[in-house]
């Protein structure tokens, strides 16, 4: 099962499609391209694999994807 979000080997590749090394260029750059993108604690961008994949013109395999809902029951 692949991660749910890309993977620090391709994290690196990042830098090939923003041509940024610094992951705060990165993040604008991404997020000027329209990906939804977080930082992480040490500052480079998290991107979920499906979101890159789509926005990258790709087809995200949906049929692995987890779906989470909130407990209702502790409320």
């Amino acid at each position: 099962m692949s991660p749910i979000n890309l993977t620090f080997e391709e994290i690196k590749e990042i830098k090939e499609i923003t041509g940024r090394c610094k992951p705060s260029a990165q993040i604008r750059w991404l997020q000027t391209m329209g990906f939804t993108v977080l930082r992480r604690a040490d500052g480079k961008p998290l991107i979920s694999r499906a979101h890159f994949e789509f926005k990258m013109g790709g087809t995200a395999d949906r049929s692995k994807a987890q779906t989470y809902e909130p407990n209702f029951g502790a409320i």
